[in-house]
């Protein structure tokens, strides 16, 4: 930990240390919970998310997009 993160921390205590107790709960909640959620969340790099788009199949062509979205169109408003 740095000097500036210590003193950032020792300015957040002098602000919060005068809240009532109520507010500081909920403080402290609030960071256990943005750390559980790191720890929870996958973490996934670039390839793994191209990964999950690559198939097999060729892109479609300008006349496979316009036939899909003729379609969701069609679909959508009837």
């Amino acid at each position: 930990m740095s000097v500036a993160q210590v003193d950032d921390i020792q300015q957040v205590w002098q602000k919060i240390r005068s809240w009532p107790q109520p507010m500081r709960l909920s403080l402290a909640a609030k960071i256990l919970q943005s750390l559980e959620a790191e720890q929870t969340r996958p973490k996934k790099s670039l390839a793994d998310l191209v990964g999950i788009l690559e198939t097999d199949k060729p892109p479609p062509t300008d006349e496979d997009v316009e036939q899909i979205l003729e379609e969701e169109r069609m679909r959508k408003y009837g």
